[in-house]
This record gives C-alpha cells, structure tokens and sequence, in this order.
C-alpha cells in the first residue's frame, strides 16, 4: 500500500509551488496597477496644472492688452515701447502653448513620454509669459503710484532742493577758507565738487520747475520721468556737497599728522646732529651734515608760516628728507661703533703681538747660525708692523696692523723651531 503512494508528497510539492506562483503573480499585479495607478495620477495633475497655467496665462494676456492701451495714453510711447514688447513676447509663447495643447487633444495618438514634455513645456511658457506681464504690471502700478502722490512728493523735493542749495553757499565758503591755509594740489579732489553741485542742483531744480508746471496744467501730464531726474540731480550735489566737508576733515588730519611728523623730526635731527658732533672719522661727520642740513632745510619750508599746505605733497617729502637721514645716521653710527670695538681690541693685540715678537727674538738669538733667513725676515716685518700699529691713529687700521704683526711673529717663530731642530 505504501508503494502505491509514493506520488502523494510530490503531489503535495507541486501544490504548494504552484500556490506560491499564484501568490507571486497576484502580488506583482497588484504593485503593477498599484504604478501604472500612481503614473496615470502624477500625469493628470501635470496636465490640470498646465491648463490651469495656460487659461491664467491668456487672461492675463489679454487683460494686459488693455492694461498696455491705458498705459500708453498716460505716459506716452517711449515710456511703454518695453511694455509693448514683453506684451508680444508673452503672446508669443502662449501661441507655442496653445499649439503644444491643440496636439494633447486632437485625435492622434500621443505616447505617455510625449504627453508628459508637452505639458512640461506648457507649464514653462505660460510661466514665463505670465512673470513677464506681472513685471511689466508692477512697474506701471509703481509708476501710478508716483503720479497720484506727484504733488506731495515734489513739495518734499521742493524743500530738500532749497536746503541744498543753501548748503551751497556753505560748500564755497568752506573752499575760499581752506584756499587760504591749503595749496591749489590739495584742494585738487574737491575743488571742481562745487560747481559741479550747482550744474547738478540746476537740473534738479529745472526737472522739479517742469514738473509743477504739468500738475498746474490740470492735464493727465506724467511726472514720474522728472520726479526721477530731480531725485538723480539731488543726490549727485548733496554727494558732491558732503565731500567738500569730508575733504575738509581729512585735509585738518593731514595738517595735524605733519606737524606730529615735525616735531619727531625735530627730534631725529637732535640725534643726528649729536653724532655728527662726537663721530671721530671726518668723512662720516662730512656725510652726517650734509643730509642734516638738507633735512633742515626741508623742515624749515615746511614750517614756513606764509606758505600754503599740501599735507599730503608735505608729508612724501619729509618722509623722503628723513629717510635719507636714518640711512646716513646708521652708516655713521656702525662706523663709530666698528671704531670703539676697534680701540678696545688694539691694546689686546697689540700686546699679543710684542709678546710674540719678544719670544721669537729671544729663540733666534740664542740659536745663532742655525735659524735662517726666511725666519729672521719674518720677524722684522713683524717688527715693522707692530711700529705701524703703534703709531696708526686709526684704531681700525692700528687693530689690522697689530694683527698682521702678531702672525708674522708667529709664522717667524714656526720656521725658526724648523730650522733649529
């Protein structure tokens, strides 16, 4: 019985394998629907959004023609002429729109791929077309704006000018002023400022005259162009006028850092004068004078109570005179040191040397005929050397001397060990 069931467990097996296909295939068209669900939804939103775009896109398209016309009557031609061409750029692109529409529903198939770029591309079109309307709306309802509040705004610019132009008088005041303390070069980057400010102030106030006149016309006049030119000509001179008074200020700064300058050269050349006055080499006291007084020199110019001030010009050509003076002053100063530490090694040296003379003699004379010429010569240019030393007022010429003495001794002293031995 047994062997006429050996069937049943591969029965068995083939069920279960075949349950679970079952199973597997159930599951995989449930996530396929599930996808093609999700796709189907994400494409019909995308083509509600681009109707929606393309029907606000024409209305505003359309709105903004007559938006265009009123525009055109208020302010004229050459104010609306960037109007008028981001109008027919907007029309434009919404009649590419409304082509890429016209093939979503006519009767031809479309596959899902170029559905969704036709209405990607709708979406950008109507997009643009409409921020370029909206811009163009703005700038016009900015413009009315100005236009309704023309007469409160030009009695504030009214005022504003006024006190400019009284800062006027100020500004040239301030400049015959400082003409009397300051050389033509100082006064060079703001003394063009005042005219220019007055050209400036002139076309504020003839924008601002013109203006008021249009508003006392009673005419729908626009005044926003020369609302604009004033505000432009106004700031230029309050600009110009404000830096008469910066200038001002910094010029005061400079005069004050020269005279700082002075007084610290002043003091520079006390020093100088100083070692001029105790230098023992008389080249390096000929040098020190000679750039003390062009520094001098320099100074007293530049103090000279009648003469006008370029702070700036000034303050180069003290640096100049003073640095020449730090230059000589240093080199003067490193000579008398190399003197003094000189002076203070020639009397070590020199000792050195007649010691080394005095036991080179003594070996050659107790060893008569048997050290040689070579030795015996050295020794007397030694000997020689070491009077030089002795009579050189040079403590630097002295100090080489006495060490030149001091090594031919030694070298005397080595060829007559030689020669004895």
């Amino acid at each position: 019985m047994a062997g006429e069931l050996w069937w049943v467990p591969s029965l068995i097996v083939l069920a279960a394998v075949a349950a679970g296909v079952l199973v597997l295939v159930s599951v995989l068209r449930r996530r396929t629907r599930s996808r093609i669900d999700a796709e189907n939804a994400i494409a019909a939103d995308l083509a509600r959004t681009a109707a929606i775009s393309l029907v606000r896109a024409d209305d505003l398209v359309q709105s903004a023609a007559d938006e265009l016309s009123f525009a055109l009557a208020q302010f004229g031609e050459n104010s609306t002429r960037e109007f008028a061409t981001a109008l027919t750029t907007s029309r434009r692109q919404l009649r590419d729109a409304f082509a890429l529409q016209q093939k979503l529903d006519d009767a031809v198939p479309d596959s899902d791929a170029e559905r969704r770029r036709w209405n990607e591309q709708i979406i950008t079109l109507a997009t643009e077309a409409t921020a370029r309307i909206d811009a163009q709306t703005r700038t016009f309802d900015s413009r009315r704006g100005v236009e309704r509040e023309a007469p409160a705004l030009l009695d504030q610019l009214h005022r504003r000018l006024l006190r400019a132009e009284d800062r006027v008088e100020a500004g040239k005041s301030t400049l015959e002023r400082l003409a009397l303390t300051y050389a033509a070069p100082a006064l060079a980057a703001i003394g063009a400022n005042l005219d220019r400010a007055i050209a400036s102030l002139g076309e504020a106030r003839a924008a601002v005259d013109e203006a008021s006149a249009r508003i006392g016309r009673g005419a729908q006049e626009p005044v926003g162009d020369q609302m604009r030119a004033a505000e432009h000509g106004l700031f230029r001179a309050t600009q110009l006028l404000d830096a008469i008074e910066t200038g001002e200020d910094q010029l005061h700064i400079g005069y004050a850092t020269l005279g700082n300058a002075l007084a610290a050269a002043d003091a520079e050349l006390a020093e100088a004068r100083a070692l001029r006055d105790t230098h023992e080499e008389t080249e390096a006291r000929a040098t020190l004078n000679e750039v003390i007084a062009r520094a001098d020199r320099v100074i007293v110019e530049l103090r000279n109570p009648a003469r006008l001030s370029d702070p700036a010009a000034d303050l180069v050509r003290l640096r100049e005179a003073m640095d020449g003076l730090d230059v000589t002053r240093s080199e003067a100063r490193n000579r008398q040191l190399r003197l003094e530490n000189a002076r203070d090694a020639l009397t070590g040296a020199l000792l050195a040397a007649r010691s080394q003379i005095a036991v080179t003699r003594d070996y050659i004379t107790t060893r008569a005929g048997r050290v040689g010429a070579p030795a015996r010569t050295r020794l007397a240019e030694a000997e020689r050397q070491l009077a030089l030393a002795d009579a050189e007022a040079d403590p630097v010429t002295a100090l080489d001397t006495a060490r030149r003495a001091m090594t031919l001794a030694t070298d005397a002293d080595a060829l007559a060990r030689y020669d004895a031995h």
